[in-house]
């Protein structure tokens, strides 16, 4: 049977940059990211109003072929709905962030980045981004079954909140290989937008709104997942992670981060651009 493969479901503006980072310390070149073989669908496509990555079980196949030594695989690409785990044995986890600040700091991402951004009262008539951590999970955005498709494939949900904590369970319980020394990427470097969204009760309660369907599985993991795991840990878990927190570079090896690197830039980039030029000219 193959090495079961551990799987990173990267759900945005929950560390997932940093956490990048701690899979190619762990692996270099066998970490992969997961890059889609076709441009990005027009808002509305397939009557959707909202686009997420429609990565498939043959997308991964052809990943795998290019990168037959792959140990772990990770991006925004991916889904439980990707249904890897058809292909494969693989391991699943992902981190998830309190929904009304991670929605804040979606907005002032989308702010710092976006050639023309939307205003605040366009962005929530714009519903791409609602319940975005559900729908990692469940493509209908129904946090029953979202919480159905965890328990069912065991997948290891960290919080952001607790970031080293959740290294060192995810390496305890899920990737005894895991080395959980990271180097902090795509931080803002202003949070004003943010601070003041959650600062103001109209948009806070937005907020909300337009994310309600992630507090039933935000609660679920933390008051019924964590339990498990800080109990599975044992009683070391707050002093082992205050270790990590204080100097979380000590045992990070930059040449593995390096030819992580370059396994995409000079490897996957291209055939994925490859790719994208091909569909342009079908």
């Amino acid at each position: 049977m193959a090495h079961p493969l551990l799987v990173f479901l990267h759900l945005a503006k929950t560390g997932g940059r940093t956490m990048d980072t701690v899979l190619r310390n762990t692996y270099g070149p066998g970490y992969v990211q997961a890059v889609p073989w076709s441009p990005p669908r027009e808002m509305g496509a397939d009557g959707e109003d909202f686009i997420l990555p429609v990565y498939d079980p043959d997308d991964f196949r052809r990943l795998q072929r290019l990168c037959p030594w792959m140990r772990a695989v990770g991006g925004h690409s991916l889904t439980m709905w990707s249904q890897l785990h058809t292909v494969r044995p693989v391991r699943y986890f992902a981190f998830m962030r309190e929904p009304t600040a991670r929605a804040a700091s979606h907005y002032q991402y989308h702010v710092a980045t976006a050639p023309e951004p939307l205003d605040w009262e366009t962005y929530c008539d714009w519903p791409e981004h609602y319940n975005s951590q559900v729908r990692f999970f469940s493509r209908d955005a129904d946090p029953d079954e979202a919480i159905r498709l965890i328990k069912e494939h065991g997948v290891f949900i960290g919080l952001l909140e607790r970031f080293e904590e959740s290294l060192l369970l995810l390496q305890r319980l899920v990737a005894p290989e895991l080395v959980p020394y990271y180097m902090r990427r795509n931080t803002a470097g202003s949070t004003t937008i943010a601070k003041d969204l959650m600062a103001d009760p109209d948009s806070r309660q937005r907020l909300r709104e337009m994310n309600s369907a992630e507090f039933p599985l935000h609660d679920f993991v933390v008051n019924e997942l964590w339990p498990q795991y800080e109990q599975a840990y044992g009683p070391t878990l707050a002093e082992d992670a205050a270790r990590l927190k204080a100097d979380p570079g000590l045992g990070f090896r930059h040449w593995h981060d390096r030819s992580g690197r370059a396994l995409h830039k000079f490897w996957v980039g291209p055939w994925q651009n490859a790719a994208w030029r091909r569909y342009g000219q079908g």
